[in-house]
């Protein structure tokens, strides 16, 4: 599991060409589902570039469009009733639809990990059952880092607003802000402290993606 400093000026940055993932997503759905199954993978195909990761991870919400997410809260819901069965099998019927939803994996990862932790109740999980999980939702951050270093020029990419979240604190050590605040198609935290991994007192992520769902959920 790989994290790394995000800096600016020290890094090379994969744009997301939106427009060109919703026409492969059209066009080629087939393809990026092939791509899905090699990024969520238990081994990951080493051979995967960081470009063909991306087209998995945001061309997959256009074939889902989200529609996983009402289950989401459910499994959220689980989670927070200490109900770890329940919320597992949430999280796996989730990944059923959607193999790269980041709130799924680390759910799935959380509950087998709890469940780990009372072999009494449940002898066959081991701490190694969540670590599949896990690595997995690292690759996914380390896609998303990839498409930026937090700057309003160089924002990072998500495709829902848990993944800010989900970036900020897992990935990043960054859990204390001040504002947030929705500037053109990015959505801006401004932050009460740094990490060891990000020193900046802003931190911008492009919402296109999300603003979009929103739009076809609302029109």
């Amino acid at each position: 599991m790989a994290i790394v400093a995000i800096c600016a000026n020290t890094r090379e940055f994969l744009p997301i060409d939106w427009g060109s993932i919703k026409n492969e997503a059209t066009t080629d759905p087939q393809h990026i589902k092939d791509l899905v199954a090699r990024l969520s993978a238990e081994k990951l195909d080493t051979a995967l570039t960081y470009a063909e990761r991306a087209l998995a991870f945001y061309g997959q919400s256009y074939l889902t469009q989200d529609k996983e997410e009402l289950e989401v809260r459910q499994m959220w819901q689980h989670f927070q009733n200490q109900d770890m069965e329940q919320c597992l099998t949430c999280a796996k019927h989730i990944l059923e639809t959607n193999p790269l939803n980041l709130d799924a994996l680390r759910m799935a990862g959380n509950a087998l990990l709890a469940m780990s932790k009372d072999p009494l109740k449940w002898p066959d999980v081991t701490e190694q059952d969540a670590k599949h999980y896990f690595n997995l939702t690292f690759r996914i951050y380390n896609t998303i880092a990839i498409t930026g270093d937090g700057s309003a020029e160089h924002p990072f990419c998500v495709t829902k607003v848990s993944d800010e979240y989900n970036f900020m604190r897992v990935y990043l050590n960054l859990w204390k802000y001040s504002s947030q605040a929705l500037i053109g198609n990015c959505d801006v935290f401004t932050l009460e402290e740094s990490s060891e991994y990000y020193l900046q007192p802003k931190i911008y992520f492009d919402v296109t993606r999300v603003l979009e769902i929103e739009m076809m959920r609302f029109p």
